[in-house]
């Protein structure tokens, strides 16, 4: 009975999270097209659709990468300088160093790989 009475609320509280990702989008979209129009670009012109174009890969290209990206950066970086003198040996004491859970070692980009 407790399960029939919970659910107009979670549907309620999943369809609220849900509209306010959408008015993000929409919002950063409506904030594009404002943008294109005050650079005097018509809506629905080709020109007009190039500036919505640009303005969105340059708001992606422009986010920090995600987690996974930095890891894998990091991993590619350690693995050159494994054997290379000047570089430490990475480990949790490296304050930029992250563990790669997938090789169980720590990665980074000023320390090499850890020897086998």
């Amino acid at each position: 009975m407790r399960i029939v009475t919970c659910l107009p609320l979670l549907t309620l509280a999943a369809f609220a999270l849900g509209s306010t990702t959408n008015q993000g989008n929409a919002g950063q979209t409506s904030k594009h097209r404002a943008q294109c129009a005050g650079f005097g670009f018509q809506e629905g012109t080709d020109a007009f659709a190039n500036c919505m174009m640009q303005l969105s890969l340059r708001q992606q290209r422009d986010q920090p990468p995600d987690h996974d990206t930095v890891v894998q950066r990091y991993r590619d970086l350690s693995m050159r300088r494994q054997g290379d003198e000047r570089y430490p040996v990475c480990s949790a004491a490296n304050m930029d160093a992250e563990l790669d859970t997938s090789i169980n070692k720590w990665v980074g980009p000023n320390c090499q790989l850890a020897p086998d």
